[in-house]
């Protein structure tokens, strides 16, 4: 892959999709590499936008013998600060996040993303503000036992709807007595 992705030459594989049945054929431009819990293939099959490909999912990588040039004035660092985390697909939205006084300070040494602004509230507060992509990774990170029940999400409202709506499935999931292990 890095060959690939150094020499500007498409890439051919199989791709299965976590829940898929079977494997897919794709040939793609490969543009970089993300590290996130996953390994990321990012790439492009021409004119539409980068694709995320998992790369544990990939099977029979081979090098296609076509090259290609990459799109003018994309810059690969660029495309990905614009995420939170690896995901790509969904809006960029200007986020507001309020953590309370008790999880403040470490919260504060955390770089949740580059846009980030600080500020502090009269109550101890810490107000976070970035403007970012990849709303389910941070969703996930807002729900991690280090957050949760210490965090308030101020803007967007779509944000705000879709951290309560993971929130309730948790719940219900927790409450159906359908857990792994039980």
């Amino acid at each position: 892959m890095e060959n690939a992705i150094g020499g500007f030459e498409e890439v051919k594989f199989k791709y299965r999709a976590q829940k898929a049945r079977s494997a897919v054929l794709r040939q793609v431009r490969p543009l970089g590499l993300l590290f996130g819990r996953f390994a990321y293939l990012v790439a492009s099959t021409g004119n539409r936008a980068p694709i995320s490909y998992r790369l544990d999912l990939l099977e029979n990588v081979e090098l296609a013998g076509e090259y290609f040039l990459p799109k003018k004035g994309w810059n690969f660092k660029e495309w990905t600060s614009e995420s939170f985390g690896v995901f790509h697909g969904d809006a960029l939205w200007n986020i507001k996040i309020r953590f309370s006084k008790d999880v403040a300070k470490r919260a504060e040494k955390v770089q949740f993303h580059p846009s980030l602004k600080i500020s502090h509230g009269k109550n101890g507060s810490l107000v976070i503000e970035m403007r970012c992509r990849g709303h389910r990774e941070l969703i996930w990170e807002l729900m991690h036992s280090d957050w949760i029940g210490h965090v308030n999400i101020e803007s967007p409202e779509g944000l705000q709807k879709e951290y309560l709506e993971q929130l309730e499935r948790a719940k219900l999931a927790a409450d159906s007595g359908d857990n792994v292990g039980t």
